[in-house]
């Protein structure tokens, strides 16, 4: 058997296998079948950054991705950028998307436009479970998204929560907003804590399996131990101002205290603490902030809980391995790297079944908005564990039914692992 039948025996077999996805951001359906939307939409998930990456003027980029306007002007706009990107694992994964779901067999206005008269007829109530579950065969997905909160759709999705509002939390508009928000009045650094605390808590009760910390984006992962007199110090001040409050560096200490306390509820309830590590969406930003080993203190000191760290830590992917070979746990995430760099996807995946047990690592989740969107990143997904597990065959480092097996766990057994799932 040559290699590509190999992988095709191999993928084939995959395919039969019930997939966790670990990340989803996927907006409610009521609110999907409630307006239209389009083929172009859809490049508003990452193919939007490349656009941006390859010269074209946001202000542009945004025009591309409205779907109140038609689709031929916009693709007049789009169809310069086009040969310039469509080699990236994001147009890719869109490409995919239209072609297999609506039949777009090329790039063109009128191919586009009969594409999304496909995809508007099929916007309907049942959409999702006939993406997920009929054409994807996901059991379940967990989902961040912090809009709608615990409230989903239970047979596709469980949710993961955020307690951002109170880890940032830095003036005194942002702490009357909390007390009006979570219907308590927040006077003190107890207060604030206390709020952070029962909002984890009620989330668990109402079915949250996570809390995420996206903070990377915006601050560096280096959470300190800070005192209880120090945070507190920190927060007085905030009263000390009508309106300006903290400034972000001098607000750290305060966060860290506060991501302290809200890690040690997560844990109390059981929950998994996910963070963002590596790629921030968007570009623009710095990458060294978010260098998973900055979380190497919390490994330490919080033995009982479990950590899921995203996205590969890419750049910064064989430390990410690492983390996850030293700590029980510490779970290494491929959530969104496949449409990152598939190729790139392909060799960590081969370094990290070299390097960590492979119940350690979780091999998709989707980070999308639009449902379609997942079909095409699980597509290149399974194909990527295709091919890494049918090298290891081909070299003999594994059997076809060993390579199996991890494929289980990779799609399935891992994230259920980490994420306490019964399926």
């Amino acid at each position: 058997m040559n290699s590509k039948e190999l992988t095709m025996e191999i993928l084939t077999e995959i395919e039969k296998i019930e997939v966790i996805d670990s990340h989803a951001h996927i907006y409610p359906e009521s609110e999907r079948v409630a307006r239209d939307t389009d083929v172009l939409e859809m490049i508003d998930n990452y193919v939007i950054g490349d656009l941006c990456a390859a010269g074209c003027p946001p202000q542009v980029a945004q025009k591309i991705v409205n779907p109140k306007e038609e689709i031929a002007p916009r693709w007049e706009l789009l169809a310069p950028y086009w040969p310039k990107i469509r080699n990236g694992s994001y147009a890719r994964m869109w490409t995919r998307t239209v072609k297999d779901l609506f039949g777009c067999e090329e790039m063109s206005a009128a191919a586009l436009a009969e594409a999304t008269e496909k995809m508007r007829q099929a916007n309907k109530p049942g959409w999702y479970k006939q993406v997920l579950k009929d054409r994807c065969n996901i059991a379940i997905s967990v989902l961040d998204n912090s809009d709608v909160g615990t409230d989903c759709d239970r047979e596709l999705f469980v949710p993961a929560i955020r307690a951002t509002q109170f880890i940032e939390a830095r003036t005194k508009q942002q702490i009357e907003e909390l007390s009006a928000n979570t219907d308590r009045g927040i006077h003190s650094l107890d207060d604030l804590v206390n709020a952070a605390q029962s909002h984890i808590s009620q989330a668990h009760a109402e079915g949250a399996v996570a809390l995420k910390v996206g903070q990377a984006y915006r601050r560096t992962l280096q959470y300190d131990k800070v005192t209880g007199a120090e945070a507190e110090r920190l927060f007085n001040r905030i009263f000390a101002h009508l309106g300006e409050g903290l400034s972000w560096a001098e607000a750290k200490p305060l966060q860290d205290y506060m991501l302290h306390k809200c890690l040690q509820a997560a844990m109390e309830n059981g929950m998994t603490i996910i963070f963002h590590t590596g790629l921030q969406a968007g570009g623009n930003n710095l990458i060294t902030n978010t260098n998973p080993t900055l979380l190497t203190n919390l490994f330490l000191e919080y033995k009982q809980a479990r950590f899921d760290l995203f996205h590969a830590g890419y750049p910064y992917a064989r430390e990410c391995g690492v983390l996850a070979k030293y700590f029980p746990n510490v779970w290494a995430d491929l959530a969104w790297a496949h449409i990152i760099s598939a190729a790139g996807t392909r060799q960590i995946l081969a370094d990290w079944l070299d390097l960590i047990p492979a119940n350690k690592i979780i091999g998709f989740g989707g980070d999308l908005r639009h449902v379609e969107l997942v079909y095409g990143h699980l597509y290149e997904a399974r194909r990527n564990i295709a091919q890494v597990l049918a090298d290891r065959v081909a070299r003999g480092d594994d059997t076809e039914k060993e390579a199996l097996r991890v494929a289980q766990f990779l799609l399935h057994d891992s994230p259920a692992e980490a994420f306490n799932l019964s399926l």
